[in-house]
């Protein structure tokens, strides 16, 4: 059981408060020397405090150091900078970072990294950094093509309202990647007839929506479940477990876990680089490598948070990103408790909630209602959406009573809408990290008492139990015994 007050988990907190900055575009990336000096004199002046543990200070600090360093790089890039002034642009060019989504209104968002851009009277100039798109196509435009759109600004001069667009040039990977999506969904429209069962199953597998997907995915932000139909980890390991299944069965444990590797990379590569997913995938590459047994997920997140803002800096900005890892940061510091039900989901919401506020002005905890019988209906839509992908309509018809299943669900916990504002917020936050710290606290109080005391507690797992009835004097159906022996003598 991991230890709720080791520095590593400490360090979680941090790292979302880091995120959350990056995402504003907080001035305070803007000053890396400075941030630099002052975590140093925090170092020097705390060291004298905890002789025994100075070098973990320094490698903690170089740690979050490194960190910000690379936060800031990605702030810096993001932010849009012109040769002329804003108002003046009315053409821009430049790379999507991402493959488009639908909008409400019917157009495709962008996320553009620009390279270039033009004024009313036809100057051209540089441009950098990323800004949103709204074009008026229903085409999805694939990560990593260049294009030329040209249209007006909004009043805040945040987002460009595009009147047209020309596609530059399309890598062959991405073209490659386009091509796949079309058919596979074709063949979803083949085997599918109902068009709001098969907006649910391109959602899902593909990340593709449609003008029927909102119907569903407006009532699943009402009751607090919209991470539920987003492509992300949650999604990815299922693919993960699915291959590791086959894998186990077909090369063993140990080269099965590894063949597991090779769907969810190819999966990636064909839906497109989402920050959900490369977390998702990044984190069980790095927990193949040998690795410590206490800390198992600390460090490949961390790792995979680096790696990623390193081959990624745009993404630092994306609110995909910002959700996938404020929640799962969460999660982590939550690991150790004793199991109590809701843990997890609650505290993703915790992780989730500023972004949801800063998005939406508000935040619903009605996901801790709806999220586990939600997560069991998005697993098995999963599967039957699979297999009507392979094998054809023969699936369709427990596809549609899945989706019937969801309906009622979400129309269920629309009928009413917790919509809460940062006063609850705060006070719910508190109120659960108050009682996470004193689990911490009284965990390590007893580690230390049984130290002190010498005293001995063992856990014995046994791989199979027995299974006969206790009239046949067997010894029930216990796996894991804990024990706890008394404190040792010691010899005068």
């Amino acid at each position: 059981m991991e230890d709720l007050l080791h520095p590593l988990k400490l360090l979680l907190p941090l790292f979302t408060l880091a995120i959350y900055l990056a995402s504003c575009g907080s001035c305070l990336f803007s000053y890396p020397l400075q941030v630099g000096l002052v975590l140093g004199s925090m170092v020097l002046i705390a060291a004298p405090f905890f002789p025994t543990r100075t070098k973990s200070l320094i490698v903690l600090s170089c740690f979050l150091y490194c960190f910000f360093l690379l936060l800031a790089r990605g702030v810096t890039n993001s932010a849009m900078v012109f040769a002329f002034p804003q108002n003046r642009i009315v053409m821009l060019e430049g790379k999507l970072q991402e493959d488009s989504s639908l909008s409400r209104s019917g157009d495709q968002l962008l996320r553009l990294s620009l390279t270039g851009c033009t004024t009313k009277r036809g100057y051209q100039g540089s441009a950098s950094g990323v800004v949103p798109v709204l074009v008026p196509v229903e085409a999805v435009l694939v990560a990593s093509s260049d294009v030329h759109v040209w249209g007006q600004w909004d009043d805040t001069e945040t987002i460009l309202y595009a009147e047209g667009i020309q596609v530059l040039g399309i890598p062959p990977i991405a073209l490659a990647r386009r091509t796949l999506l079309e058919a596979l969904q074709r063949r979803l429209e083949v085997s599918i007839e109902d068009a709001q069962v098969r907006s649910l199953a391109s959602m899902l597998l593909l990340g593709q929506l449609s003008g029927e997907s909102f119907l569903l995915k407006d009532k699943a932000i009402l009751c607090g479940c919209a991470h539920t139909l987003a492509l992300s980890g949650m999604h990815l390991h299922f693919f993960i477990l699915l291959a590791g299944f086959f894998g186990k069965r077909l090369f063993g444990p140990f080269w099965g876990k590894r063949f597991a590797c090779i769907f969810p990379c190819f999966y990636v590569l064909a839906v497109g680089p989402k920050p959900s997913l490369l977390r998702a995938l990044g984190m069980y590459m790095f927990q193949l490598v040998p690795r410590s047994k206490q800390f198992s997920l600390l460090v490949p997140f961390y790792l995979t948070g680096f790696l990623q803002i390193w081959l990624f800096p745009f993404s630092v900005t994306s609110f995909a990103f910002l959700y996938s890892y404020g929640a799962f940061a969460m999660i982590l510091f939550g690991r150790g408790l004793p199991p109590i039900p809701l843990l997890n989901t609650t505290l993703a919401i915790i992780g989730t909630g500023p972004a949801s506020m800063m998005l939406t002005g508000t935040w619903n905890p009605a996901g801790l209602l709806y999220s586990i019988p939600a997560t069991l209906l998005i697993n098995l839509a999963m599967v039957f959406s699979l297999l009507t992908l392979v094998f054809g309509s023969w699936f369709s018809f427990p596809l549609g009573m899945v989706y019937q299943g969801m309906n009622a669900l979400f129309t269920l916990g629309a009928e009413k809408i917790w919509m809460l504002s940062w006063n609850t917020y705060v006070l719910f936050t508190l109120l659960l990290l108050t009682t996470l710290v004193a689990f911490g606290y009284a965990k390590r109080v007893l580690q230390t008492k049984r130290r002190r005391e010498y005293a001995l507690e063992l856990c014995l797992r046994f791989a199979t139990c027995d299974q006969r009835a206790a009239a046949e004097r067997g010894v029930g159906d216990d796996q894991e015994i804990w024990t706890e022996l008394p404190a040792l003598e010691t010899g005068s």
